[in-house]
């Protein structure tokens, strides 16, 4: 019978590092996910090869960190004295990087070892994703989300660096933290949203079961079922949550079924919506038409078809210029 031939380590280490410099570019999208959580699971040798091509990188930004300028006796301890400088332009350059590496290496390798690397998730615009944490936990992200996942002694943190998500905590023996702009929320059993968009408050709705805020300047806010909480940082009432009315949940998760709910909006807040989901922009050229309220329910991926909506019911042009879908007053 012929002998299957085992991976070698230097085929391992060069694949850890591309992997490595995959990520290094911009988030994995959900297939490459896949590929490299099958990677690491096919030999017990690859992990480790994987976080040590992490601390490898880790070291080298932290050389280029120290700039031009770094010289290796400043790092020396007292009374030591520096070895004779390479008389070659070249190897001192390279001598100089290295003892950056070398100055570095004990702290970064620290980093590595005692703190676990997060796995980030990702959404782009008009995409959305669904992340098992595998304890019972699943995150639902929304259009251009960005997320970091840590596991602590098999309690998951999450960090919401952008967009919104929706938490579905079915864990009753460990809660859920997330961290959100410098705040904590700690869930058990619970359903909520966090919502961090790009010039407004952190948002927070929760759906189902109690969510703890904590702030170290507010202390400790415990909110229940159908209750909501913006922080804002410069409002005395921001710690204080609101009861949410009848139906708006239904409607804030509108987007899990590719749907923009809207209830009353003015149609400048309607193109502001349909901006997170399409590169495509709505233009309300009329500012007196800007100021309508619509209400309804219309796709998130089809904003020529909401545009044509409006424009016919409140008696408008649509046209598309520039890239542009433009919705002005019929002459």
């Amino acid at each position: 019978m012929p002998v299957e031939e085992r991976e070698t380590s230097q085929n391992i280490e060069e694949t850890a590092a591309r992997w490595v410099a995959r990520m290094d570019r911009e988030p994995l999208s959900e297939r490459e996910n896949q590929a490299l959580d099958a990677w690491l699971a096919g030999d017990r040798r690859r992990l480790g090869a994987f976080m040590r091509a992490k601390a490898i990188w880790l070291r080298s930004e932290s050389a280029r960190a120290l700039g031009p300028h770094y010289d290796p006796a400043d790092f020396l301890p007292p009374g030591a004295t520096a070895p004779p400088r390479p008389r070659s332009r070249g190897h001192r350059r390279w001598m100089e990087w290295g003892g950056a590496l070398a100055a570095s290496l004990f702290l970064v390798v620290a980093l590595a070892v005692t703190l676990q690397m997060p796995s980030a998730y990702a959404t782009a615009k008009g995409e959305m994703r669904m992340v098992p944490l595998g304890d019972g936990t699943t995150v639902t992200l929304n259009t251009d989300t960005r997320i970091q996942v840590y596991d602590e002694h098999g309690r998951k943190r999450i960090r919401l660096l952008r967009g919104e998500m929706l938490v579905e905590d079915a864990n009753a023996s460990a809660p859920t933290l997330v961290e959100v702009d410098g705040r904590q929320l700690a869930a058990t059993q619970a359903s909520f949203i966090v919502r961090k968009l790009e010039g407004l408050p952190v948002q927070i709705l929760v759906q189902e079961g109690r969510v703890e805020a904590m702030q170290p300047s507010r202390g400790r806010l415990s909110l229940g079922a159908n209750t909501g909480l913006s922080l804002r940082d410069d409002d005395a009432r921001a710690w204080q949550p609101t009861t949410l009315p009848a139906g708006q949940m239904g409607r804030e998760l509108a987007w899990r079924e590719g749907k923009i709910a809207l209830q009353g909006e003015t149609l400048a807040e309607a193109a502001a919506l349909y901006a997170r989901y399409s590169d495509t922009p709505i233009v309300i050229a009329d500012p007196e038409l800007a100021r309508m309220q619509v209400t309804g329910l219309f796709a998130t991926h089809n904003p020529l078809g909401f545009s044509r909506a409006i424009a016919e019911v409140f008696d408008a042009d649509v046209r598309r210029e520039d890239g542009r879908i433009v919705v002005a007053r019929a002459h």
